[in-house]
């Protein structure tokens, strides 16, 4: 064997055993400096308010700042692609959701990251139903009135979203679906400016996720109609179900875990795991979620990862059968 092949490859095993060696100590340092989680949705819809109710008990957990950012647009595209192309350092996060990581991978012909290659899913902090909403304004008081209402006048009702793909967005178009009415969709930048317009009356009605509609239905600003999950919620015990209508494909909802970009070392991938459990466990935290109607359900990195893919796999399903486009 040529002497300087061998040297090299002595060096090569060396260096090696010193990196391997070393990085778990690495990881053990981590982190150093304050963690930017990026909610890729507007502030005030449900994603931002689950991962701030998260981010200051997470912060203790790791002995940093949390910093949440909101960058919204394209579906929750634009803020995926930021940290998609981050250093996979854990120090930038994506709040991914049902949209980022779900709808999107069918809804969209091409997307700027793909949501199994660039991610490395994290922890699962929580999901919520969606909730059917009007205003008291509207005369509409069930959902069978606004079916009788929706066929009267086809085409002229309209339901917003947080935006095409969201799972707001395809609530409201398996329920047109199953139940055979023609509504308009009016997409926006969150779940929050879409409810500003529903109570100013520029929609009709809107799927909301219930930690959003929550205060305004206490308020007695929005009527529940009926829920998007397999049972009634806690938060709305005496609002039916779509399935108890009658309407059993209508099953949406909202959830959020966070994710680091694809290369983040598993060692601060566990690190974060571990202490978005604990800040999920926590009393203060626990009280926050489920007070704004979402209930803490934390997922660890690998079983996360399944979730993601089958969530991947039926919403693209449900967006090709109804034909959903990202305009």
């Amino acid at each position: 064997m040529n002497p300087l092949s061998c040297l090299a490859g002595r060096f090569a095993c060396a260096l090696g055993g010193v990196l391997v060696a070393t990085a778990p100590a690495w990881a053990d340092s981590y982190p150093t400096k304050p963690v930017r989680i990026v909610v890729p949705f507007a502030a005030g819809g449900a994603i931002d308010v689950i991962v701030r109710a998260v981010a200051p008990q997470l912060g203790k957990e790791l002995g940093q700042s949390i910093v949440v950012e909101n960058r919204p647009g394209a579906g929750g595209n634009i803020g995926s692609e930021i940290v998609a192309k981050s250093a996979p350092d854990g120090y930038t996060l994506l709040a991914g959701t049902s949209a980022t990581h779900g709808a999107n991978a069918g809804l969209f012909a091409k997307l700027p990251y793909d949501p199994r290659k660039d991610f490395v899913p994290i922890a699962h902090l929580a999901g919520v139903p969606n909730v059917l909403v009007v205003t008291p304004a509207s005369g509409i008081k069930s959902v069978d009135d606004m079916l009788a209402r929706a066929r009267k006048e086809p085409g002229k009702l309209t339901f917003g979203s947080a935006g095409n793909g969201t799972s707001l967005h395809l609530a409201g178009e398996l329920f047109a679906a199953e139940a055979k009415v023609s509504l308009v969709h009016v997409p926006y930048k969150g779940g929050a400016p879409a409810t500003t317009d529903l109570l100013g009356g520029q929609i009709t009605m809107m799927f909301n996720t219930v930690p959003v509609a929550l205060p305004q239905i206490r308020a007695g600003k929005l009527v529940p109609l009926a829920v998007t999950a397999g049972k009634r919620h806690f938060a709305l015990p005496d609002v039916p179900t779509f399935a108890e209508l009658g309407y059993k494909s209508v099953i949406s909802s909202t959830w959020t875990g966070f994710f680091a970009p694809a290369g983040t070392p598993r060692e601060i991938v566990d690190r974060l795991a571990l202490a978005t459990e604990r800040a999920l466990q926590d009393k203060t935290v626990a009280d926050a979620l489920r007070a704004q109607g979402a209930e803490p359900e934390f997922m660890g990195p690998d079983p996360f990862a399944r979730y993601v893919d089958s969530e991947i796999t039926r919403w693209t399903k449900v967006i090709r059968s109804l034909n959903i486009k990202p305009d």
